[in-house]
């Protein structure tokens, strides 16, 4: 496993580990880091080169100077022209999975695929106001930390699982913070969003309070013109962890029937 190599340009921590074709690149969800695609970057890295990304704020990644949705998916588009990516597939968890759409948007070379887990969708997010506010005012604080993962999971986790997103929670920036609760969340990229030409995956959880069905299906699955969609029974919000073993199986699935033939069409002189 390399884990952010200094030779590259980007401000982005990461750990790629794996080889093979096409690149997995995963992006977190807010409040997050890549530690939550431990479990399914581990397994899918025996077939597939797998690329974990702290996102600008997040994890061990620096904050950035000003955010946008278009600025931070710029950024992860600079790490994967970087790396000169020739075939690869996005797969984006929550906030990580608006911003997938935003860099899917640009048609970038080389792109095979999209995966979208439980995913903030392009449209202003429908978060309680209450909640935002409650979020907003407990930047930092361990117990709202904990309140959060009891309220967006469905699944018991495993308590070394639970230490993590509770240290990643307050691991991260106050400028990252604020600028998703207070602006990402709330943009508008339904436009940008019409754009994605790649086939694409949608994975959503069937008691998720936070992405429930209803957001997934009339505000995601009508935007992308060559989507399917799985529902997992009985998750929450944090699928990568809740349902790993689904999530992994749904990818590989979706990689070898669809994205390995995008891919080589993309590449086709």
């Amino acid at each position: 496993m390399t884990v952010g190599r200094n030779m590259r340009q980007s401000i982005l921590h990461d750990e790629d580990q794996g080889t093979g074709s096409p690149t997995l690149v995963f992006l977190h969800y807010f409040a997050g880091s890549l530690r939550v695609w431990d479990h399914v970057a581990g397994v899918l890295s025996s077939t597939c080169r797998c690329l974990s990304v702290d996102l600008p704020g997040f994890g061990r990644s620096p904050p950035l100077p000003t955010y946008s949705v278009h600025a931070v998916a710029q950024v992860v588009a600079g790490l994967i022209a970087d790396l000169r990516l020739d075939s690869y597939v996005l797969v984006g968890h929550s906030m990580g999975g608006k911003l997938a759409l935003a860099c899917a948007a640009e048609r970038p070379p080389g792109l095979a695929g999209l995966v979208l887990v439980s995913p903030s969708p392009p449209s202003p997010e429908p978060m309680d106001e209450s909640e935002r506010d409650r979020l907003l005012a407990t930047h930092g604080d361990r117990a709202s930390a904990e309140r959060t993962l009891r309220t967006i999971t469905r699944r018991s986790l495993p308590a070394e699982d639970v230490a993590a997103c509770i240290a990643d929670n307050l691991l991260t920036s106050p400028e990252a913070w604020r600028w998703w609760l207070a602006q990402g969340s709330r943009e508008d990229i339904t436009a940008q969003a019409k754009q994605v030409a790649c086939p694409a995956l949608v994975l959503g959880g069937s008691d998720d309070p936070v992405i429930p069905p209803s957001v997934i299906a009339d505000d995601v699955m009508p935007r992308l013109a060559d989507a399917s969609l799985i529902e997992i029974a009985g998750a929450g919000h944090l699928l990568p962890l809740e349902a790993a073993q689904e999530v992994v199986g749904a990818i590989r699935t979706f990689v070898a029937q669809r994205c390995r033939r995008a891919g080589e069409e993309t590449n086709r002189p």
